[in-house]
């Protein structure tokens, strides 16, 4: 492969991209800032990332820039969504069914495969809109299920070894913060301490602060400090909601009394 040089522009926007990835918090506003960065370094149409069930025929996640507007998919409209003009092509059309053949992190592009005559006799051309070309890059999760970042140019030059060294470079550093954006969220009450989770369950049986500081041998001041985190974690307002939310087991707490 060629050396490929880079501006100042680019070799400042390729450390952008990995510091985001390595201190960005795991939401779709720090994905969708990579993806802007992206959208400029490698210079196309529109970048969308996108997580896919192969087995399921249903996509888990999708996120979208283009014409500098920014979408995120509800999972109502995920499920709502008319995919199945895609998966009856999809075996059909070798690079968006490559990485689950391969079942490993792939960069590869419509160009690899098919001519511009090729492809645009070829039915998924069609589902995806004509594109002149598009460039994958996919992070297998588990057999049938992947990550992947789809690069799209409408119409113009074809994808070449220039955005593909750069992508390369970057795919380990943003495959890591795809990852983090789709692992499950701990429930907000299974963030709560023990000592709080003591407080709401004495809480629950009916004690008042005075009580629960006793069996706790704490202040009551410190039972009220207790309870306000608890509101602010758990986002309510009172002890029933408070109970309510935190769904605490039956296990009776640990109680210590004075003397």
């Amino acid at each position: 492969m060629p050396t490929t040089f880079l501006d100042a522009r680019e070799t400042a926007t390729v450390r952008h991209v990995v510091d985001l990835c390595a201190t960005s918090s795991a939401e779709p506003d720090a994905v969708f800032e990579v993806l802007d960065d992206l959208d400029a370094l490698i210079g196309c149409d529109g970048v969308a990332f996108n997580a896919m069930d192969t087995p399921g025929r249903r996509h888990r996640h999708a996120q979208l820039i283009a014409s500098g507007q920014r979408e995120l998919a509800s999972p109502a409209e995920l499920e709502a969504a008319d995919h199945e003009p895609f998966w009856r092509w999809y075996w059909q059309c070798a690079p968006c069914s490559l990485p689950d053949r391969l079942e490993t992190s792939v960069a590869v592009s419509i160009s690899d495969f098919y001519t511009v005559r090729e492809w645009a006799q070829h039915r998924m051309s069609e589902v995806l809109g004509r594109l002149s070309d598009e460039l994958l890059v996919s992070y297998p999760d588990a057999p049938g299920s992947t990550r992947r970042l789809l690069f799209a140019r409408e119409s113009g030059a074809r994808f070449e070894e220039r955005e593909r060294f750069l992508i390369t470079l970057l795919m380990p550093h943003v495959g890591s913060l795809l990852a983090r954006t789709l692992a499950p969220r701990p429930r907000p009450e299974d963030t709560l301490t023990d000592r709080q989770r003591e407080v709401l369950r004495l809480v629950r049986i009916g004690m008042a602060n005075k009580q629960i500081a006793h069996a706790l041998n704490i202040s009551t001041g410190t039972v009220r400090k207790h309870l306000e985190n608890i509101y602010e974690r758990l986002d309510i307002h009172s002890r029933t909601e408070a109970v309510r939310a935190a769904r605490l087991d039956d296990h009776p707490p640990q109680t210590s009394h004075p003397g």
